[in-house]
């Protein structure tokens, strides 16, 4: 991770199930990332993580994360633009926590959000259903 970090420079770095602990917070730490935002989960280990390089002019307001560890919401500004940052986690057994966090955090979503995510979520009825085996009959 460090590596990619290092060559490929983005300012906004979001991860998920890192599953790191507050003793292995050392490890999310690399040069010139001095914001690190991350959210400890029921078994203690983070679930979500948001690291903000110091080469941009980014001053944090306020911060939610929560208690599960699901979701991180970082209110703050860019060269004095307002911007808020919502990393979202849902696995594929809480389809239904997205809606719920969505319509939960509604008067603080805006037009200014970025929301991130691996949503792990069926698009369809048709993906919800089980796998079949094939029963494919030759008839002679």
């Amino acid at each position: 991770m460090t590596d990619w970090i290092k060559e490929e420079d983005p300012t906004i770095y979001c991860l998920q199930e890192t599953h790191f602990t507050w003793t292995d917070s050392h490890r999310l730490k690399v040069k010139e990332w001095k914001k690190i935002f991350h959210a400890l989960g029921n078994q203690k280990s983070t679930r979500v993580v948001v690291l903000i390089s110091s080469k941009i002019e980014y001053m944090t307001k306020t911060a939610k994360i929560d208690k599960e560890g699901y979701y991180i919401m970082i209110k703050g500004s860019i060269q004095q633009e307002n911007i808020t940052i919502l990393i979202i986690y849902a696995p594929n057994t809480r389809a239904k926590y997205i809606k719920q966090t969505l319509i939960g955090l509604r008067g603080e979503v805006a037009c200014n959000t970025i929301i991130v995510g691996d949503f792990n979520i069926p698009l369809s009825v048709i993906d919800r259903l089980p796998a079949r085996k094939s029963t494919n009959k030759h008839w002679s």
